[in-house]
């Protein structure tokens, strides 16, 4: 046994015996890490005094009875909605697409169309957000509105197609080709046979685009105006101006909204697929 090997042999019999128990406690730590600061918003989201101290004095159900009575809360709500839900379904509709050109067909074009697709999730959300400005804005000079749905389309095309993509990937074409033996054609194969084994996992993808347009921040501050704000944008204009527990309160709606629609998602799909393909 060479000098290296005797130096190095304690440590790996140490780590063959211990390697459970070590993985088990980085896995806590690290879920800890990301989950500990969460518990101590939606806990301060019941303190009582006006100043974001921890911990508080007392706990109080106060917070939430102002935030339902918040107008301007609620109404940044409806302007979240407003732009969230015809965003999703123009997003869900563009990644099914894409999911079901890129899995049935190959053409020209078919690995830029992946990229393209997947691009604005490794693009900095800042340069994105000041590009759209200028070409929204500046160059076409879209209405406000209109350039917020295209923004956050844009933001949620990717999720939604590596969502949405799973499902055709895991799809048993043997259905399609049964359809179309027995006399129906493209169309109506896609309508009859196709959409609804899919349909799950589309549900999954819009699911996941709401919830990520109903959060979205950055590209809706560039780009939107002066009008009505989105739920995010009053959240900061709240952290800039008057910081109040009331603002771990709409911070646990946020979390309440999107830990629910991702479960959801992921209960619809088998999300795992992307890893093997």
């Amino acid at each position: 046994m060479s000098a290296v090997d005797r130096v190095t042999a304690p440590f790996e019999r140490f780590a063959q015996a211990h390697a459970s128990r070590m993985a088990t406690v980085v896995i806590v730590a690290v879920l800890a890490f990301l989950w500990l600061p969460i518990a101590v918003l939606v806990f301060m989201s019941f303190a009582d005094g006006g100043v974001l101290s921890f911990p508080p004095d007392q706990l109080t159900l106060r917070w939430y009875r102002v935030f339902l009575s918040n107008d301007a809360a609620l109404d940044a709500i409806v302007t979240t909605l407003t732009i969230s839900i015809p965003a999703t379904g123009i997003s869900v509709a563009l990644s099914t697409m894409i999911a079901y050109a890129v899995d049935r067909y190959v053409f020209p074009g078919r690995s830029w169309l992946q990229l393209l697709a997947t691009l604005p999730i490794i693009v900095p959300l800042v340069v994105t957000g000041i590009a759209m400005v200028l070409f929204f804005n500046g160059t076409l000079g879209l209405p406000d509105y209109v350039s917020v749905v295209i923004a956050h389309v844009i933001r949620t095309i990717p999720f939604a197609t590596l969502v949405i993509l799973p499902t055709f990937m895991s799809f048993d074409r043997r259905l399609e080709e049964a359809s179309k033996d027995l006399g129906a054609d493209e169309f109506e194969t896609f309508r009859q046979v196709t959409l609804p084994n899919v349909f799950p996992g589309i549900v999954a993808g819009g699911l996941l685009a709401f919830t990520l347009s109903f959060n979205e921040f950055v590209y809706t501050y560039f780009v939107k105006g002066s009008g009505d704000p989105t739920l995010p944008v009053y959240i900061w204009n709240q952290i800039r101006y008057n910081v109040t527990p009331e603002v771990n309160v709409i911070s646990v709606v946020f979390l309440a909204v999107a830990v629910s629609m991702v479960l959801a998602a992921v209960s619809l799909t088998r999300v795992d697929l992307i890893a093997r393909r």
